[in-house]
């Protein structure tokens, strides 16, 4: 039974970030809870969106590229008729609202968006550009424009649509408390997408192809790879939690590799493997393989090109 922060088992932690908080902030409360030990977040949310933050405890933070690299998926609300600086309502409002498009104008739309697509990166984002944060260089009031990268958009699927009344005091937008105003559409979408997807992007590029402008009103990551809302624990209750408790929400580091194909490593090469010695060739696929001992311990993560076991990215001992 676990009693201390040692206790807990080296894995991955679903958390569920609130809209407000720093990334950092629920990474802080992690380690407090488990006593410094080694945590690291697999793919920063904006503080303005809220959902699933998969945190790696211990030796899983070797896995964390793979998380990052899982497909991700968001439910965006985009509000039309509006263009902001930051492409959210964090940002000043570019120009005087215009009016929204129709519903079915939107939906006809949405596929251009659909597939590999190039896709700019907001301004205000964490994106390097000689070396420094573009949010950096955005408050700093510099003139750039970040380049354009292909993403992946795996789907995008209107949930809901509303009308709410807007205005602009003071190039901010106005969306509670106001009785004179101009209505503009909000929909819902889900969306599946790939790594480096910027939502606030695509909330962007959706507006100025439809002629009217859009910013991303709200923002809710669902998924990030076999991670769900379903599995998370809340930053309220990651702050007053026990190590007993966290232990509750660990998933085994192997959870984050289901979608690699698996390996049984003899007894007589269990020990090469865990302490990075030459592994025999043996039958398999190309690719990277989950590499077990015949007990089921979780040994870690090997490639196999030209006919061998070479590259291992993860090496994780036995517990």
């Amino acid at each position: 039974m676990v009693t201390s922060a040692a206790d807990v088992p080296s894995g991955f932690l679903v958390a569920a970030k609130p809209v407000g908080a720093r990334s950092t902030a629920v990474v802080h409360a992690a380690r407090r809870c488990l006593g410094g030990r080694r945590v690291g977040h697999c793919g920063t949310l904006d503080p303005l969106a809220a959902g699933v933050l998969p945190l790696a405890i211990g030796r899983a933070t070797r896995l964390s590229e793979h998380v990052l690299r899982a497909p991700k998926t968001y439910l965006a609300a985009l509000l039309f008729g509006v263009q902001t600086t930051t492409d959210d309502l964090e940002g000043d409002v570019v120009a005087s609202p215009r009016p929204s498009p129709d519903v079915a104008e939107v939906l006809r739309l949405l596929p251009r968006f659909v597939g590999e697509i190039r896709q700019r990166p907001p301004a205000a984002s964490a994106v390097r550009v000689d070396g420094r944060r573009a949010y950096a260089r955005a408050r700093a009031g510099e003139d750039f424009r970040l380049p354009e990268r292909e993403v992946a958009v795996h789907a995008i699927t209107p949930v809901a649509q509303a009308s709410v009344t807007l205005a602009v005091h003071e190039d901010r937008l106005l969306l509670e408390g106001v009785e004179i105003g101009q209505p503009a559409l909000v929909m819902a979408l889900e969306v599946r997408c790939g790594r480096g997807t910027f939502i606030r992007s695509l909330a962007r590029d959706i507006g100025e192809a439809l002629g009217c402008g859009a910013t991303l009103l709200a923002l809710v990551r669902t998924a990030v790879g076999p991670f769900t809302l379903a599995d998370a624990m809340g930053l309220e209750a990651l702050r007053r939690a026990s190590p007993a408790e966290l232990a509750k929400y660990v998933h085994a580091s192997d959870v984050a590799l289901d979608h690699l194909p698996s390996c049984v490593v003899a007894a007589t090469d269990r020990d090469d493997f865990v302490h990075g010695r030459y592994l025999r060739p043996a039958p398999g696929e190309p690719g990277l393989h989950r590499f077990y001992d015949d007990a089921g311990v979780f040994l870690g993560v090997a490639e196999r090109a030209d006919g061998a076991w070479q590259k291992r990215r993860v090496m994780l001992a036995a517990a």
